[in-house]
């Protein structure tokens, strides 16, 4: 499914601020803390594009996400690659992915994933983001199935006869079905607990490739030179300092335009136009990453590069002071966020065996399909109500493994049960981008002594 963001025309989107750098304005936002952060904190002062512009995303009802999704507002949901993203995106919906990656802060609404309260009350009025959302249409499906069955047999079938065939056939079919269902619950309840394992396993990556970052803040912020007077960074300091920065914000814009459908389109030309305009990065970041011969998903890894180039280069300077501790440290760190992104691929690669997704999905539903001829001896009219509700729990429970099976919302199944909101992701990554420089701008003057 894809949906559009409409915003004002391009052309009154762009001017200048009077600061000379970038600005930009979300139109009705869900709350007024979730109005992106306009001032920036002077981060892209010292990196500003050619031209200064303003990014609008407006929330008409058209726009807005579905309330069962957790995402942000304006994004484009389709399946394009990005070749045919560079033909067919629409300034508007560039617009709307950069400006949920502009924010240093996240709003108190952004949720990685929906929360629960333990409360049995508040968890039975729940229905957006379970499974029942999906799972109810499949049991009345089911269940119709089974009144049909239960109409028809009765016309058909005679009881009172001993050798019956009919009879016979659904005693037998009874006994055999019990088998299928203890082996389907058997079988589903471990597909259940492998698909999880790999969602626990993306989500726990994308926390890990975000602490990697943040140790290169942490690092190059408590070992950046200072002025021994006033105890604050040297120029040539700060620079780095904002330049590393810059580097980990685009380095984590493009992880997840890399691997998700959802920010895909911040690899076309005109987003990294559109980006550079805004300030996520340079005029001179953009030419230089269009000169690589690399492709797009391929220039987080340069981002990487230039990162450890320009701590090595810190380091010549005597611009970051440390020793071979230091030194090693930090490139530990660097190999170790190269080894965590890259893992990403490999889990998504090889989320599932064709043949034992097939099978589980096999058995479910011939467990299923049989289920209103091998109740109906036993149960007869009630086992219209034993179907739906062996629906719901088994049918349930392998849309939710599947669901699992795509952490980063990638395909259209099953939307919003279970929804990973990347872009909170990243607000919280641009945040730590700048977390540890700013928290030691400032020093008592004392302990420089």
């Amino acid at each position: 499914m894809g949906t559009s963001h409409s915003t004002s025309n391009a052309s009154s989107d762009q001017f200048a601020n009077g600061n000379g750098h970038a600005s930009y304005q979300t139109i009705g936002s869900n709350s007024d803390d979730e109005q992106p952060q306009a001032e920036l904190n002077g981060i892209f002062r010292s990196h500003k594009g050619n031209g200064s512009s303003t990014i609008k995303t407006s929330s008409s009802t058209s726009s807005e996400p579905e309330p069962w999704r957790n995402l942000d507002s304006g994004m484009h949901l389709g399946n394009e690659s990005i070749a045919e993203l560079n033909k067919t995106a629409t300034l508007e919906e560039i617009d709307a992915a950069i400006a949920h990656i502009l924010p240093l802060n996240t709003s108190p609404k952004d949720e990685v994933i929906r929360q629960y309260r333990p409360q049995r009350r508040w968890l039975w009025r729940q229905w957006y983001g379970t499974i029942f959302q999906c799972g109810v249409p499949t049991a009345c499906f089911y269940m119709a199935v089974t009144a049909l069955i239960c109409f028809i047999l009765p016309h058909v079938e005679n009881p009172k006869v001993e050798d019956d065939p009919i009879d016979n056939s659904l005693k037998a079919f009874s006994q055999v079905w019990k088998y299928i269902l203890t082996l389907t619950t058997f079988i589903l309840t471990f597909f259940l607990n492998q698909s999880y394992t790999m969602w626990r396993q993306v989500y726990n990556l994308s926390r890990s490739v975000q602490g990697r970052t943040n140790d290169f803040g942490l690092l190059a912020a408590t070992h950046a030179a200072r002025n021994p007077e006033t105890g604050e960074y040297t120029p040539e300091a700060r620079a780095l300092l904002e330049n590393l920065a810059m580097g980990v914000r685009v380095f984590h814009a493009f992880a997840y335009a890399s691997k998700t459908r959802l920010y895909r389109i911040l690899h076309t030309d005109r987003a990294l136009q559109r980006m550079a305009e805004t300030g996520v990065l340079t005029m001179d970041m953009k030419e230089t990453l269009q000169k690589l011969n690399v492709s797009e998903n391929n220039r987080v890894y340069a981002l990487i590069e230039w990162i450890i180039i320009q701590f090595r280069v810190g380091l010549e300077k005597g611009i970051l002071k440390g020793g071979s501790g230091f030194e090693e440290k930090y490139l530990e760190k660097a190999l170790m966020l190269r080894s965590q992104y890259g893992t990403f691929g490999d889990i998504l690669d090889a989320r599932i065996p064709l043949a034992y997704g097939h099978f589980v999905q096999v058995m479910v539903d011939t467990l299923l399909f049989c289920a209103p001829f091998a109740c109906y001896k036993e149960m007869g009219i009630f086992s219209v109500i034993t179907v739906g509700i062996l629906s719901i729990f088994f049918s349930g429970l392998l849309d939710l493994s599947k669901v699992m099976l795509d952490p980063l919302d990638n395909e259209d199944y099953c939307d919003g049960v279970i929804d990973i909101n990347v872009g909170v992701f990243i607000r919280e990554s641009n945040n730590g981008s700048v977390r540890f420089y700013k928290g030691a701008e400032y020093l008592p003057k004392s302990w420089l002594k």
